[in-house]
């Protein structure tokens, strides 16, 4: 009860004015008293409290109008807030869409140029504690066709092989896995070894000591492993090294894997 009168004195107080406003020719005419003076004195008081009293209803009139439009402005501001956030979450999937659908044209124009039969896949995993590291998971399996080992690629560069699958999802081993290798070739030259993954780079082994390799060469697949086609870029080289009477070459990959949500599964 003490909260009720504590929260609500403004109220009661004007309540209490008109009350006493009224009451008060009630009390003059009860005590008949009533003379000239008296008449004047109760006038004074009417008009006094009757403008009091239309002073706070003004004021508490204005005051609850301005109250409103302050409620009105910022429920406005909410819905134009939340219209704001709709129209960039809007524009925000817009371009997604359209940076995807470039990414599966140029897909869609490598495999219209590429000899035999392809299957595109999207990645849906890449997390160690799914696949563990040097994998990705794609959702494509057996129904649509792949098979272990089939070579996964983006465009015309390397992406890994098909480590296992399942009837409606597949492993794929990265390239910069240390299990994967290929028969490769430099670009430039010829000169052939073969590339093996090394974490986040790879390493071009048994190459001849008089074989022409500069820093900068393109390495590309030589299509003689028969699991990747031939002139698939595999990367660029960085460094090069003697070993045990050869030389190996340090290989930057072509392609960020992290950042590849779209790829293509070889099947012949």
């Amino acid at each position: 009860m003490r909260n009720f009168f504590s929260k609500n004195q403004l109220f009661l107080s004007f309540v209490l004015v008109i009350a006493l406003i009224h009451l008060l020719p009630v009390a003059f005419d009860l005590t008949k008293r009533e003379n000239n003076y008296t008449t004047k004195l109760m006038l004074s008081i009417n008009y006094g409290s009757g403008t009091f009293a239309n002073n706070v209803k003004d004021g508490v009139r204005y005051y609850w109008d301005h109250y409103i439009d302050l409620v009105d402005t910022s429920i406005e501001n909410s819905n134009l807030k939340a219209q704001l956030q709709e129209m960039e979450a809007q524009e925000l999937m817009l371009t997604e869409i359209r940076l995807e659908n470039e990414r599966l044209r140029s897909l869609l124009n490598y495999k219209s140029s590429f000899k035999g039969e392809m299957v595109g896949a999207r990645v849906i995993g890449s997390n160690p504690s799914l696949a563990g590291p040097g994998f990705l998971i794609i959702d494509k399996g057996l129904s649509s066709g792949i098979k272990k080992g089939s070579p996964v690629l983006n465009n015309v560069r390397t992406i890994g092989t098909i480590h296992s699958v399942s009837e409606k999802t597949s492993m794929v081993m990265l390239m910069t896995n240390p299990s994967s290798v290929a028969d490769a070739i430099v670009q430039r030259s010829r000169a052939r070894g073969i590339v093996a993954g090394a974490g986040n780079h790879y390493v071009m082994k048994y190459i001849e000591q008089e074989d022409d390799i500069i820093v900068g060469d393109k390495i590309i697949s030589s299509g003689k492993d028969n699991v990747f086609p031939k002139n698939i870029v595999i990367g660029t080289v960085t460094k090069i090294e003697p070993d045990r009477g050869l030389k190996k070459a340090f290989i930057k990959p072509e392609i960020d894997v992290s950042r590849v949500e779209e790829v293509l599964i070889h099947l012949n």
